[in-house]
């Protein structure tokens, strides 16, 4: 194996030929414009292949040579790391079988000898654009196929947030939150726990059940952190505290080593960007649970303010009744009597009518008092009867 000088961004050779001869005048011929690596067998070219720190980007094979012959090397590169280098042969044979041959063993051309040195040169110029230009298309289209497949994956996630979303809607507990984050975070492959806290209590689960006792430590840790909402590493894992809503998320790095796969990296940072919407969504539904506990909770006292304002008017209206028939009694015994006293006071008729008026006058007076007050208790009902429909 012989190379010549290198030269700093110009394509590589590979020469194999069994001839000394030939292989100096191809790189004399050649030497000025590539890169040159030499071989002289099939098997010392497959180990140069094998070895080499990076591919060449043409091989010239001869095509008749002792041992392993240039068909037999062709097809051992085609299944080899450098399966994809163009491979051109060189050969005295010109023949159409001989030219089938070259095409079986996985050739791209083929090049007789003795060749013409403008058609050899066209020809490992052309090969050489066309493999650069392969090799880019084949970057671009793995590069279009991941980011196809990236954001396949974007979408499903997304998906998993709006499932969590819709679920949501006919959840009336805490349990039934939990259970849903616990769907959730099976889907992205995640497993940790929960702690919801509100009016209607508090509860910290796992996918299992209940925490155990170390669950429970780690969720009072993050709690004591405050209510303010924040996402914070913990080791290899990370926590999501939203007050009402606490999350322990385990081997989901918030800080991920530099020598992590991009791509894992990429993931691990959706991810915990789509738990953090799921643990705002399930705050939001904790809040309009308590919300709605505490409508409840308003209802039921003010049934319990109007029943007992209600007891309370009927008792006065009931008062208020019998105070009316006991002034009625009192001012009609007033009446009797003043009439049955006129005879012993000897007053004179004019004032016996002018007395008899004067009490008249009051017992007007306060009937009319009386029937005021009970003007007052018609208020009050209308007002207790808007109050009672509030709890309907």
């Amino acid at each position: 194996m012989t190379h010549a000088l290198h030269k700093p961004g110009a394509p590589t050779l590979l020469l194999v030929d069994d001839s000394p001869e030939m292989l100096i005048l191809l790189e004399e011929l050649l030497s000025d414009r590539y890169n040159i690596q030499t071989a002289s067998s099939g098997s010392e070219a497959m180990e140069w292949l094998g070895s080499a720190g990076s591919l060449p980007d043409l091989i010239l094979l001869d095509c008749l040579m002792p041992g392993m012959d240039g068909y037999q090397t062709c097809q051992e590169i085609r299944r080899s790391s450098a399966s994809g280098v163009p491979v051109v042969f060189l050969s005295a044979l010109s023949s159409i079988e001989e030219r089938l041959k070259g095409y079986s063993a996985g050739g791209d051309d083929y090049i007789c000898k003795p060749f013409d040195m403008a058609e050899l040169l066209a020809k490992i110029e052309r090969h050489i654009v066309a493999a650069a230009s392969k090799r880019e298309l084949d970057q671009q289209l793995n590069d279009a196929v991941n980011a196809v497949m990236s954001s396949a994956d974007m979408v499903g996630e997304v998906g998993v947030v709006l499932d969590f979303q819709r679920q949501l809607n006919s959840t009336n507990s805490y349990q039934g939150i939990a259970a849903h984050l616990f769907g959730a975070f099976e889907r992205y492959n995640l497993d940790g726990c929960v702690r919801i806290s509100g009016q209607m209590g508090r509860i910290s689960q796992n996918t299992k059940g209940n925490c155990t006792a170390l669950e429970a430590s780690i969720l009072d840790h993050i709690e004591a952190q405050g209510t303010e909402p924040h996402i914070r590493p913990f080791g290899n894992h990370t926590s999501f505290n939203f007050g009402s809503v606490i999350l322990f998320l385990r081997d989901l790095p918030m800080n991920r080593p530099a020598d992590m796969p991009a791509e894992l990296s990429e993931r691990c940072g959706r991810q915990i960007d789509n738990v953090a919407l799921l643990a705002e969504g399930a705050t939001t539904k904790v809040q309009a649970l308590d919300n709605q506990q505490a409508v409840h909770k308003l209802v039921g006292l003010n049934a319990e303010i109007v029943g007992a304002t209600r007891m309370a008017l009927a008792d006065i209206s009931s008062r208020n009744q019998a105070q009316s028939m006991r002034m009625q009694d009192l001012f009609e015994a007033l009446s009797e009597e003043l009439n049955n006293s006129f005879i012993h006071l000897g007053l004179l008729p004019e004032q016996e009518d002018a007395l008899a008026s004067m009490v008249g006058r009051y017992k007007d007076k306060a009937l009319a008092a009386l029937v005021k007050g009970r003007e007052t208790e018609a208020k009050l009902g209308e007002v207790i009867e808007r109050l009672g429909t509030l709890d309907r």
